[in-house]
């Protein structure tokens, strides 16, 4: 699958819809609908209701995780919100 990245110092402000992994080392607010995996890098925050197939939280996320499969929460991370998925 093909990825997209969202770098340090961008703002994406709105809805995020793909068939890619997209990694995020800056901030996005909004929605978030994917059919493969979101990646919250460390120096990333994700202020979003996301949908998608895997989620793997390394920075901040506030909002609503809907997980097919598994999210990751790694060492380290804030998340406040709402999280379903099979696997946490």
């Amino acid at each position: 699958m093909a990825q997209c990245t969202i770098g340090a110092g961008i703002v994406v402000n709105g809805r995020i819809t793909g068939q890619a992994t997209v990694s995020v080392s800056g901030r996005v607010e909004g929605t978030v609908s994917l059919d493969d995996e979101l990646i919250v890098e460390t120096d990333g925050v994700v202020v979003a209701d996301v949908e998608a197939d895997n989620v793997t939280v390394r920075g901040a996320f506030e909002g609503t995780l809907n997980v097919r499969d598994t999210i990751r929460l790694c060492a380290g991370c804030a998340v406040t919100g709402d999280l379903r998925a099979p696997s946490i």
